[in-house]
């Protein structure tokens, strides 16, 4: 309701005349002030006019802000009124004549039973029990429905007043079926201890609401623009946009279908856990007496077309379908498992959020900072949404490997549809100012781009989902089996929240550039001395390659304390189970990865010794001399552009072998392994370049052998070898994986067992040795973080002030 609720709010302000005469006649005013003409860039006053335009046009968005908020209010207020008066609607009478439609006045309920009649005595005290049983308490007040043809009940009622109805047919089967009367009677309390009955009729009073002040007055002032041609005020070009009946009717339908059918999810899922209460209470028989009253309508005689929109309606009806119900009595676990319409149905939400927080976004930051949005609130805006998202897809990858040993285990392809749902939810809310052809005022960045940036930026998220889909997997069937309480759990998603939120973060406001295609790698310039040389002008542009999502976490804190909570979290966890169970466990795997990474490093520390040598050997000295300017790379840059890709490709080999060695965590174990590489690769620079003093390689007039030791230069080092190294770990960690399980699959044919696996290396290492490696890797990750603070703090002022 709030996230359509903000875009219809924001959307219909400009459609009564009142609002958009003083929006734009605000607008107007400040344009026609001389002294907000806006010169030129360049020039010293460009900034004092921006101020000032900004200043002047705060008073347009402060009464649009107060406009959102008046319609947010009126909203609650209209779905807390419908909660608190549901009990007279469900009591309400039936005219006479008329006995479709309801009446305004209550009809009388007589209590039931009453404890002072003998026929009714035996009843009351077995509801009693009932209540007991499940844990209700007060008990309600049970009401007898006399005119009900169903066997059935129904729980509401206010928390100060809790009421059941029962219909008369159902009494009779407390003598005839009394597990049937059980099961009824447990569903309807289950309904009550787990206050569904407060989500329920809220979830109907948000859907009133948002029909009532939002959708209904919508579609009202639209056609009443369409009608009246559009206020005079507003400008020409813009006319067009507000009375587009056709796509403004969409939008408004398009909100509605959405709010409805996250009402009916609600519902759904709360009947269904009513089923696994009562079935857990009653046993076989109780979940064999509710089965017997799930026969469904019958679809037969029907044509194939009936029968699809029949089926189709009551499976995204508010009532979930015989077979839902009957999955869940036969095995309540399975109610947790979360469906890949679920998680469309998150990420459309999130998508119409982020559809709305572009224009709310800028008129905040007029509001608080008189200034234009700037990429300071895309990122601000960007952690929230991924935070909401990354924590759906962690608890929902969480709770389906909690059930897989319930169900069919889902295949490896199985577990690519949970992100996919995600992100084609996502892009579809968020693709909705599309569908309104423009109905925004100001024009956000999607609209000038049009459907195109589904395809530029569509292939991106999706990539990041699955590999955020393949760390939890992976974390979750090692936690899960030994796991005690959620603590596991929440550390889990915690660490998924932490580490992914600002790399969507990134990619939220990267999708926002219109002139280019900021996901697209630009390659390094060229030297001009030396461009003539093939391999070198090649080595130059690839090495220094720049890719803006990466430049931009770059400049993040978060971002290199989330790569190591990746490896951090789930191995910490791993060895304190097996240090509490006395065994060996994941201490021999995690010290083959360490191993691994620290020869990767020692390579890249040996190849930057000896490349100063290959590189006199390789180059003409003017080109080796050659410093290079602003405009132009010399080869001081290249080479260190070289360093990092050798790095690069030595963290790439080091997960292709842990990956492919490995058979269980291999995420972590794999970043665990590349961090060893990347700091020891940067601890190598060091010894690098001075090798190049000793050589004298760019030419300097005195031979300097001494060991160049910057922290500032070391921690930027680090950051940027383990954000550009992870281009090369993830393919290769996927290549090493399947390229393991090829080798162990021929293995076991050649030998004609079921499977031959890699020896399991022997648990020699003492214990203090993973955990003194943890604490160097910690430790260094966090200096890195500390050390580079100064430098990315005048980036984001940069960022701040736009």
């Amino acid at each position: 309701m709030g996230v359509g609720g903000l875009f219809v709010f924001l959307q219909a302000y400009f459609l009564v005349p009142q609002n958009a005469d003083f929006f734009f006649g605000t607008f107007s005013r400040c344009f026609a002030n001389p002294r907000i003409g806006l010169p030129d860039q360049s020039s010293q006053g460009f900034e004092e006019s921006r101020r000032l335009l900004s200043i002047c046009q705060q008073p347009a968005f402060f009464d649009q802000a107060q406009w959102v908020g008046m319609g947010f209010l009126l909203l609650c207020g209209v779905a807390a009124l419908w909660y608190l008066l549901h009990p007279w609607w469900i009591t309400r009478d039936r005219y006479g004549r008329f006995p479709a439609l309801p009446s305004l006045r209550s009809r009388v309920l007589p209590r039931f039973p009453s404890e002072e009649k003998p026929d009714e005595r035996e009843i009351a005290e077995y509801l009693g029990q009932q209540c007991r049983a499940v844990g209700v308490d007060p008990a309600p007040v049970w009401l007898l429905d006399v005119s009900a043809r169903s066997s059935n009940g129904l729980a509401f009622g206010l928390p100060w007043r809790r009421c059941v109805i029962i219909d008369a047919p159902l009494v009779s089967n407390f003598h005839t079926d009394r597990d049937r009367f059980r099961a009824v009677i447990v569903h309807e309390l289950a309904h009550l201890r787990t206050r569904d009955v407060d989500k329920t009729y809220l979830a109907f009073g948000i859907w009133w609401a948002f029909l009532i002040v939002a959708m209904v007055p919508f579609g009202v002032l639209t056609l009443r623009t369409a009608w009246s041609g559009g206020p005079p005020v507003i400008p020409p070009g813009a006319v067009r946009y507000l009375v587009d009946v056709p796509h403004a009717l969409g939008l408004m339908a398009a909100l509605g279908v959405l709010v409805l059918l996250v009402r009916n999810s609600v519902l759904r899922a709360r009947e269904l856990h009513a089923d696994a209460v009562a079935a857990a209470h009653g046993g076989r028989e109780g979940a064999m007496a509710i089965l017997r009253g799930l026969l469904g309508p019958a679809t037969a005689g029907r044509g194939p077309a009936r029968a699809a929109l029949a089926r189709l309606t009551r499976r995204l009806g508010y009532w979930p379908t015989p077979e839902a119900r009957q999955s869940v009595l036969y095995e309540p676990a399975l109610l947790t498992r979360p469906t890949v319409w679920e998680m469309a149905g998150a990420g459309i939400v999130a998508g119409v959020f982020t559809a709305s927080a572009d224009g709310l976004v800028d008129t905040l930051f007029r509001l608080l900072w008189g200034k234009l949005n700037t990429r300071a609130g895309d990122l601000t805006i960007g952690c929230a949404i991924g935070a909401g998202l990354v924590g759906v897809l962690a608890a929902a990858v969480w709770r389906t490997v909690a059930v897989s040993d319930l169900a069919p285990r889902p295949s490896k392809l199985a577990w690519l549809a949970l992100p996919a749902g995600l992100v084609g939810g996502y892009l579809a809310g968020a693709s909705l100012p599309l569908i309104t052809d423009g109905t925004e005022l100001p024009a956000t960045a999607l609209e000038e781009q049009g459907f195109a940036w589904l395809l530029r930026t569509g292939p991106v998220l999706l990539a990041g989902a699955v590999c955020v889909t393949i760390w939890l997997v992976s974390a979750a069937r090692a936690l899960l089996p030994r796991a005690r309480g959620r603590r596991a759990l929440y550390a889990v998603v915690a660490t998924a929240v932490v580490s992914f939120a600002p790399w969507f973060a990134v990619w939220y406001s990267t999708r926002r550039i219109v002139r280019t295609n900021g996901f697209q790698p630009v390659l390094g310039d060229a030297p001009d001395l030396g461009s003539s040389i093939g391999w070198y002008r090649a080595l130059s542009e690839w090495t220094g390659f720049t890719w803006q999502p990466l430049t931009l976490l770059g400049q993040l804190p978060s971002t290199l304390v989330g790569l190591m909570l990746l490896w951090l979290t789930p191995l910490a966890l791993l060895l304190l189970r097996d240090r509490a169970r006395g065994g060996a466990g994941v201490r021999p795997r995690v010290g083959m990865a360490l191993l691994a990474g620290l020869a990767g490093g020692l390579s890249v520390i040996a190849l930057g010794v000896e490349l100063p040598f290959l590189a006199r050997a390789a180059l003409p000295p003017s080109v080796l001399h050659y410093p290079g300017t602003r405009q132009d790379a010399g080869f001081p840059t290249v080479y260190w552009h070289t360093y990092i890709a050798l790095a690069c490709i030595a963290q790439g080999a080091v997960a292709a072998v842990i990956s492919a060695v490995a058979r269980r965590h291999r995420p972590a174990l794999v970043l665990a392994g590349v961090s060893v590489t990347a700091l020891a690769a940067d601890l190598g620079r060091a010894l690098a370049f001075a090798a190049v003093g000793c050589t004298r390689l760019f030419g300097a007039p005195v031979r300097h052998c001494s060991v160049p030791f910057d922290p500032e230069v070391l921690s930027g080092d680090l950051r940027t070898i383990a954000l550009r190294g992870l281009l090369a770990v993830i393919p290769a960690a996927l290549l090493g994986a399947v390229l393991g399980t090829l080798t162990r699959s021929r293995m076991a044919a050649r030998h004609g067992t079921r499977e031959v696996g890699v020896p399991r290396p022997p648990a020699r290492a003492a214990a203090w040795v993973p955990v003194a490696a943890f604490v160097v890797l910690v430790a260094a990750d966090i200096a890195a973080v500390v050390l580079a603070l100064p430098r990315d703090q005048y980036v984001w002022e940069v960022w701040l002030r736009g």
